[in-house]
C-alpha cells in the first residue's frame, strides 16, 4: 500500500465518521474507549498471571523469584533452568536481528532458527520438570498457563543439561 492509498483510506474513514450525528459519534467513541479499557485490563491480568507463573516456576527450580523482573537475565535464568546453555539466547538474539534485514532467504533462515531454538527450549523445560511432548506443545502455544501448571502443580524440578 502506498502512502497516497493510505492517506485516501484515512480520509474515507474520517469522512464516514464525520457523517454520523454527534450522538452516534459520542457512542462510537465511548464504545471504542470501553473496548480499549477492557483490552488494557485483560493485558494487565495476563501480565500479572505471567509474573506469578514465572515466579513460581523459578522458585520451584531453586532460583530467586525476583529474577523474572530483569529483562534478558530472566531469559538467561529460564535457559539455565531448562538445562540449555545461555549462549543459545545470543544465537536467538542474532537471529532476531537478522530477521529485520530485507532479504527473503536471510529472514526465512533466521525465523526458522528462532523457532527451532524456542521449540528446543520448551522441550528442555518440559523435560526439566519430568513432562513430555504434551507439555512442550502447551509451553509453545499457552506458555503462561503451562508455566502456572508447572509452577503450582505437582511437577518436580529435575536438573538437566545439554552435557548429559
Amino acid at each position: 500500500m502506498t502512502d497516497a492509498q493510505a492517506t485516501e483510506m484515512i480520509n474515507q474513514v474520517t469522512n464516514a465518521f464525520e457523517s454520523f450525528s454527534p450522538e452516534v459519534q459520542q457512542n462510537l467513541a465511548m464504545t471504542m474507549g470501553t473496548l480499549f479499557g477492557m483490552l488494557l485490563f485483560y493485558a494487565l491480568v495476563w501480565t500479572i498471571i505471567g509474573f506469578v507463573a514465572l515466579w513460581k516456576l523459578f522458585k520451584k527450580a531453586g532460583q530467586p523469584g525476583w529474577k523474572i523482573f530483569i529483562p534478558v537475565y530472566n531469559l538467561v535464568t529460564l535457559y539455565k533452568i531448562s538445562g540449555i546453555s545461555p549462549w543459545w539466547l545470543l544465537v536467538l538474539i542474532i537471529a532476531s536481528g537478522v530477521a529485520v534485514v530485507p532479504n527473503t532467504i536471510a529472514v526465512t533462515v533466521a525465523l526458522l532458527v528462532a523457532i527451532a531454538i524456542n521449540i528446543y527450549q520448551c522441550y528442555k523445560l518440559s523435560k526439566s520438570f519430568g513432562k513430555g511432548i504434551g507439555y512442550t506443545l502447551g509451553l509453545l502455544f499457552f506458555n503462561s498457563i503451562f508455566y502456572l501448571i508447572l509452577g503450582l502443580g505437582e511437577a518436580k524440578y529435575v536438573e538437566t543439561s545439554d552435557k548429559k
